[in-house]
């Protein structure tokens, strides 16, 4: 099997059990699942990648830098439990600004599937497949990178070129079973892509106003029994939108038509104190990567007192929390 990649290339699959998996109808689902949770009716639509190429890439990327069976599989399979829009179903079944709600069914999504039947009939630990804290190439917790957290910051369609992707990757090498970049240069130039992202991107203002309208569309598709939550982990992007669509609701319309007009200008910062329209609280994110000089790893702010106070303004930050009022046209 040959998947031609945006990031990589060519991906060829070698492994009967990993094809099985890839052709398998709940992780073919996620080629229409938006990593970024966008609606067609968003400004931003468009600008997205699908939870299947990153999956791929993640499972690519342990695969390529030497990790176990466990590990790869577990790449391949961690983001299984997202639903449709991805992120925008935090804010309607969790919304505690840490964006796990998926990876807390992780387990419970993957049992119940085809795919865990598959995985129990080749005798596979689903326990230890989903458990991440097993799977330190994989999974880190910030501020530290894994190959999640670099497929996801190089596949952004906002990000690096193709070739400046290459010299990034060809910079990684493993030390202790996790990933250390070999030059300080492209440690430094991947930590301030990652950290730009971040700001101006994944956690800005603009950005969380679309996924707050989004689910609100969404809890009043399901509170009026338009769609059941369940439909949300079974169907993608496209079919949710179908029945968002399908059902001539006023509110619903109101708020579709309240995000085609959503432009930067609309939106305004306010105090907690001041009338608002949206509040929230969302997960800030950071990375210090570790860099090989030698024998010894460091980290980019052991060497950089410009990332030493970045790192520690993140650390008492972890959060960005906003109250904002959107202006009327």
């Amino acid at each position: 099997m040959i998947i031609k990649d945006k990031i990589w290339e060519k991906i060829e699959i070698k492994d009967g059990l990993i094809k099985e998996i890839i052709l398998d109808k709940d992780f073919q689902r996620m080629k229409k699942i938006s990593q970024f949770g966008i609606f067609k009716h968003s400004f931003l639509y468009g600008i997205e990648f699908s939870r299947y190429e990153h999956s791929i890439g993640v499972y690519y990327l342990l695969k390529k830098f030497g990790a176990n069976e466990e590990e790869c599989l577990a790449g391949l399979l961690h983001d299984i439990s997202h639903g449709a829009f991805s992120h925008v179903l935090d804010i309607i079944f969790a919304d505690d600004g840490n964006e796990e709600y998926a990876d807390s069914i992780l387990l419970e999504k993957i049992s119940d599937s085809n795919i865990g039947r598959i995985l129990k009939k080749n005798r596979y630990d689903l326990v230890k497949i989903v458990n991440n804290c097993c799977h330190t190439m994989l999974d880190k917790e910030l501020p530290d990178i894994a190959a999640d957290r670099i497929d996801y910051t190089l596949r952004d369609p906002l990000g690096m070129n193709p070739q400046l992707i290459r010299k990034v990757t060809d910079s990684l090498v493993i030390k202790n079973k996790e990933f250390v970049f070999n030059n300080s240069f492209f440690a430094n130039l991947f930590a301030n892509h990652y950290y730009n992202l971040n700001k101006n991107v994944w956690s800005s203002v603009f950005w969380t106003v679309n996924h707050k309208i989004l689910a609100d569309i969404i809890g009043l598709v399901i509170d009026r029994g338009y769609g059941k939550k369940e439909e949300l982990f079974l169907k993608n992007d496209e079919q949710i939108t179908k029945i968002i669509e399908k059902n001539k609701d006023k509110e619903i319309e109101k708020l579709i038509e309240k995000m085609k007009g959503l432009d930067f200008h609309r939106i305004k910062v306010v105090t907690k104190k001041d009338k608002y329209d949206y509040k929230w609280k969302k997960k800030n994110r950071f990375i210090d990567p570790k860099i090989l000089a030698g024998d010894r790893v460091k980290k980019l702010s052991d060497i950089s007192p410009e990332w030493k106070l970045k790192l520690e303004y993140f650390k008492k930050h972890p959060y960005f929390e906003y109250c904002v009022r959107l202006k009327k046209n």
